[in-house]
């Protein structure tokens, strides 16, 4: 999934993705360039609002999650390597597999964990190499029903 971002400043967020108590106001920058495409590398839903992990412009070692409203969608079409859950408590989350295999993947990892570093980078470079440029659906299919002759 590929995002651009056209908005970077809490001015531009709804109500629900304001939470001071997480630095997320109506003065907050993002680390984010206009018109940038990111690549999304895991999100999640939690009480109606949606939440983009990306490498942001201050990118070090790990993706950081920004508010999906900041953000129009460029291509919808999921990595390959993402993996649903829904918890107990409703929230969806969409990411690689360790992310959910590996307890406490992203703490560890934002901790600056050696292997979970590792582990990310390989997704990352997995997940960036990915071609989001293939035709859409429609296009291969018939395309493919040129080829295939009854």
């Amino acid at each position: 999934m590929k995002v651009r971002c056209i908005a970077n400043t809490g001015d531009a967020l709804p109500e629900s993705y304001l939470k001071p108590e997480f630095y997320f106001t109506k003065e907050v920058e993002f680390p984010l360039t206009l018109g940038k495409e990111y690549v999304v590398y895991a999100l999640y839903q939690s009480q109606g609002n949606v939440w983009y992990y990306v490498c942001d412009d201050n990118y070090t070692y790990y993706p950081m999650q920004n508010p999906s409203p900041l953000f129009e969608v460029v291509d919808s079409r999921v990595s390959k390597y993402w993996r649903f859950e829904i918890a107990p408590n409703g929230l969806l989350e969409i990411a690689f597999e360790q992310w959910f295999t590996d307890l406490y993947f992203y703490d560890k990892l934002t901790d600056q964990e050696e292997a979970k570093v590792e582990v990310f980078e390989r997704v990352k470079e997995l997940m960036d190499a990915e071609d989001f440029d293939l035709p859409p659906l429609d296009v291969a299919v018939e395309k493919l029903r040129e080829t295939v002759s009854v």
